[in-house]
Protein backbone atom coordinates (compact mmCIF):
# COMPACT_ATOMS: atom_id res chain seq x y z
CA UNK A 1 0.00 0.00 0.00
CA UNK A 2 2.08 3.19 -1.15
CA UNK A 3 0.66 6.99 -0.66
CA UNK A 4 1.73 7.81 -3.98
CA UNK A 5 -0.37 9.90 -5.70
CA UNK A 6 -2.02 8.84 -9.24
CA UNK A 7 0.05 10.99 -12.52
CA UNK A 8 -1.62 14.66 -12.88
CA UNK A 9 -1.45 15.11 -16.44
CA UNK A 10 -2.75 18.66 -16.48
CA UNK A 11 -5.17 17.73 -19.61
CA UNK A 12 -8.18 16.97 -18.12
CA UNK A 13 -10.15 13.42 -18.88
CA UNK A 14 -14.03 12.60 -18.44
CA UNK A 15 -14.82 10.31 -15.43
CA UNK A 16 -17.31 7.93 -13.92
CA UNK A 17 -17.61 7.00 -10.68
CA UNK A 18 -20.27 4.40 -9.38
CA UNK A 19 -20.69 3.67 -5.83
CA UNK A 20 -21.01 0.35 -5.56
CA UNK A 21 -22.23 -2.45 -2.35
CA UNK A 22 -22.21 -5.91 -1.67
CA UNK A 23 -25.21 -7.62 -0.86
CA UNK A 24 -25.90 -11.09 -0.90
CA UNK A 25 -29.76 -11.75 -1.96
CA UNK A 26 -31.52 -15.60 -1.18
CA UNK A 27 -35.10 -15.68 -3.42
CA UNK A 28 -37.41 -18.11 -1.99
CA UNK A 29 -39.73 -20.31 -4.42
CA UNK A 30 -42.61 -18.18 -3.58
CA UNK A 31 -40.48 -15.07 -4.79
CA UNK A 32 -39.45 -13.83 -1.18
CA UNK A 33 -36.23 -12.06 -1.02
CA UNK A 34 -33.50 -12.64 1.83
CA UNK A 35 -30.92 -9.96 1.81
CA UNK A 36 -27.69 -9.68 3.62
CA UNK A 37 -25.36 -6.91 3.64
CA UNK A 38 -21.85 -7.63 3.75
CA UNK A 39 -20.43 -3.93 3.53
CA UNK A 40 -21.56 -0.69 5.36
CA UNK A 41 -19.04 1.22 3.30
CA UNK A 42 -19.26 2.03 -0.56
CA UNK A 43 -16.77 1.08 -2.67
CA UNK A 44 -16.35 3.18 -6.37
CA UNK A 45 -15.79 2.30 -9.57
CA UNK A 46 -13.76 5.18 -11.40
CA UNK A 47 -13.48 5.14 -15.16
CA UNK A 48 -11.42 7.44 -16.56
CA UNK A 49 -11.28 8.78 -20.36
CA UNK A 50 -8.00 9.96 -21.61
CA UNK A 51 -8.55 11.38 -24.83
CA UNK A 52 -5.07 12.49 -25.29
CA UNK A 53 -1.84 11.10 -24.31
CA UNK A 54 1.18 13.34 -25.86
CA UNK A 55 4.71 11.56 -25.97
CA UNK A 56 6.07 15.14 -25.91
CA UNK A 57 5.26 15.67 -23.01
CA UNK A 58 5.64 12.18 -21.51
CA UNK A 59 1.95 11.72 -20.69
CA UNK A 60 2.14 7.89 -22.03
CA UNK A 61 4.92 7.40 -19.86
CA UNK A 62 3.97 8.10 -16.68
CA UNK A 63 0.64 6.31 -17.23
CA UNK A 64 2.28 3.00 -18.42
CA UNK A 65 5.43 3.77 -15.38
CA UNK A 66 2.79 4.25 -12.75
CA UNK A 67 1.01 0.97 -14.22
CA UNK A 68 3.58 -0.93 -13.94
CA UNK A 69 5.62 0.29 -10.63
CA UNK A 70 1.80 -1.02 -8.76
CA UNK A 71 2.39 -4.53 -10.43
CA UNK A 72 -1.28 -4.01 -12.75
CA UNK A 73 -4.15 -4.01 -9.70
CA UNK A 74 -1.71 -5.44 -7.00
CA UNK A 75 -0.20 -1.82 -4.98
CA UNK A 76 -2.89 0.74 -4.27
CA UNK A 77 -2.26 4.30 -4.39
CA UNK A 78 -4.14 7.46 -3.84
CA UNK A 79 -6.30 9.28 -5.97
CA UNK A 80 -7.92 13.21 -6.24
CA UNK A 81 -11.01 12.84 -7.57
CA UNK A 82 -12.12 16.04 -9.65
CA UNK A 83 -14.52 18.30 -8.04
CA UNK A 84 -14.50 15.95 -5.09
CA UNK A 85 -11.61 15.86 -2.85
CA UNK A 86 -12.34 18.99 -0.31
CA UNK A 87 -13.99 17.98 3.17
CA UNK A 88 -15.33 20.56 5.23
CA UNK A 89 -16.26 18.81 8.82
CA UNK A 90 -17.68 20.64 11.74
CA UNK A 91 -17.07 19.28 15.70
CA UNK A 92 -18.74 20.16 18.79
CA UNK A 93 -16.47 19.70 21.71
CA UNK A 94 -17.93 18.02 25.22
CA UNK A 95 -14.94 19.45 27.73
CA UNK A 96 -12.93 15.93 27.51
CA UNK A 97 -12.34 14.54 23.79
CA UNK A 98 -9.13 15.36 22.40
CA UNK A 99 -9.18 12.91 19.16
CA UNK A 100 -11.94 13.57 16.09
CA UNK A 101 -12.36 11.73 12.69
CA UNK A 102 -12.78 13.58 9.64
CA UNK A 103 -15.55 12.28 7.57
CA UNK A 104 -17.37 12.87 4.49
CA UNK A 105 -21.06 12.28 4.60
CA UNK A 106 -21.78 9.37 7.15
CA UNK A 107 -18.09 7.75 5.95
CA UNK A 108 -14.70 8.37 7.66
CA UNK A 109 -11.99 9.53 5.61
CA UNK A 110 -8.98 7.64 5.35
CA UNK A 111 -6.40 9.19 3.42
CA UNK A 112 -6.10 13.07 4.04
CA UNK A 113 -3.38 16.12 3.50
CA UNK A 114 -1.46 16.06 6.86
CA UNK A 115 -0.93 19.02 8.42
CA UNK A 116 -0.69 21.21 11.68
CA UNK A 117 -3.65 24.20 12.58
CA UNK A 118 -1.27 26.92 13.21
CA UNK A 119 -4.27 29.23 14.68
CA UNK A 120 -3.08 30.79 17.98
CA UNK A 121 -6.91 29.97 19.22
CA UNK A 122 -8.74 27.69 17.36
CA UNK A 123 -11.56 27.18 20.04
CA UNK A 124 -12.14 31.19 19.76
CA UNK A 125 -15.38 31.00 18.09
CA UNK A 126 -18.21 29.42 20.62
CA UNK A 127 -21.87 28.18 20.41
CA UNK A 128 -22.13 30.49 23.71
CA UNK A 129 -23.20 33.89 23.12
CA UNK A 130 -22.67 34.73 26.49
CA UNK A 131 -19.39 33.63 27.73
CA UNK A 132 -17.50 36.20 29.16
CA UNK A 133 -14.45 37.73 26.89
CA UNK A 134 -11.81 37.61 29.52
CA UNK A 135 -11.38 34.38 31.62
CA UNK A 136 -12.11 34.20 35.64
CA UNK A 137 -8.45 32.38 35.54
CA UNK A 138 -6.09 34.31 35.44
CA UNK A 139 -3.81 31.64 33.76
CA UNK A 140 -6.43 30.22 31.02
CA UNK A 141 -4.57 32.92 28.38
CA UNK A 142 -7.00 34.26 25.75
CA UNK A 143 -4.53 33.61 23.29
CA UNK A 144 -4.32 29.87 24.60
CA UNK A 145 -1.42 27.22 23.02
CA UNK A 146 -3.84 24.72 21.49
CA UNK A 147 -2.34 22.85 18.73
CA UNK A 148 -4.29 21.05 16.36
CA UNK A 149 -3.10 18.78 13.85
CA UNK A 150 -4.52 16.32 11.51
CA UNK A 151 -2.61 12.99 9.88
CA UNK A 152 -2.65 11.32 6.66
CA UNK A 153 -5.76 8.69 8.22
CA UNK A 154 -7.68 11.65 8.56
CA UNK A 155 -7.00 11.67 12.44
CA UNK A 156 -7.99 15.45 13.81
CA UNK A 157 -5.67 15.57 17.08
CA UNK A 158 -5.98 18.09 19.70
CA UNK A 159 -3.90 19.03 22.55
CA UNK A 160 -6.28 20.62 25.27
CA UNK A 161 -10.09 19.04 25.18
CA UNK A 162 -12.43 21.58 23.56
CA UNK A 163 -14.53 22.91 25.93
CA UNK A 164 -18.19 21.76 26.09
CA UNK A 165 -20.00 23.24 23.12
CA UNK A 166 -17.19 24.75 21.30
CA UNK A 167 -17.56 24.85 18.08
CA UNK A 168 -13.93 23.35 15.18
CA UNK A 169 -14.56 23.50 11.82
CA UNK A 170 -11.73 22.40 9.57
CA UNK A 171 -11.21 22.30 5.81
CA UNK A 172 -8.66 20.50 3.69
CA UNK A 173 -8.03 17.60 1.27
CA UNK A 174 -8.88 14.62 1.15
CA UNK A 175 -7.93 11.76 -1.76
CA UNK A 176 -9.77 7.86 -2.96
CA UNK A 177 -7.36 4.33 -2.38
CA UNK A 178 -7.31 3.46 -5.23
CA UNK A 179 -5.83 0.31 -7.48
CA UNK A 180 -6.08 -0.35 -11.07
CA UNK A 181 -8.92 -2.73 -11.63
CA UNK A 182 -6.84 -5.01 -14.20
CA UNK A 183 -3.59 -6.50 -14.54
CA UNK A 184 -3.82 -4.95 -18.17
CA UNK A 185 -4.00 -2.24 -19.96
CA UNK A 186 -3.91 -0.60 -23.57
CA UNK A 187 -3.49 2.35 -25.37
CA UNK A 188 -3.81 3.04 -28.75
CA UNK A 189 -2.15 4.83 -31.64
CA UNK A 190 -4.44 7.08 -33.27
CA UNK A 191 -2.32 10.11 -34.68
CA UNK A 192 1.73 10.73 -34.50
CA UNK A 193 2.72 10.55 -31.34
CA UNK A 194 -0.49 10.63 -29.87
CA UNK A 195 -2.77 8.50 -27.90
CA UNK A 196 -5.72 7.57 -26.33
CA UNK A 197 -6.71 5.08 -23.47
CA UNK A 198 -9.44 4.77 -20.85
CA UNK A 199 -8.48 4.03 -17.25
CA UNK A 200 -10.56 1.72 -14.78
CA UNK A 201 -9.92 1.88 -11.07
CA UNK A 202 -11.50 0.65 -8.33
CA UNK A 203 -11.47 2.81 -4.79
CA UNK A 204 -12.65 3.92 -1.57
CA UNK A 205 -12.65 6.47 1.06
CA UNK A 206 -10.64 4.62 3.33
CA UNK A 207 -8.29 2.04 3.15
CA UNK A 208 -10.28 -1.09 2.03
CA UNK A 209 -9.52 -1.65 -1.39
Amino acid sequence: MSDLLFPDLCIGYDFVKKPMFNTKIMTSVNGRELRASYQAVPKYEISLSLPILRESKKEIQKIEDFFIARRGAFDSFLFKMPLDNEYDCTFTGDGVTTAFQLYKGQFPLGNTEAKTVFEADPLFWNKDDQKNFWSDNDDDLFWDDTKITINSKGLVQSTKPLDDGEILNLKGTFYYRCRFADDDQAFTLFSYRLWKGEVTLIGSLGNKV
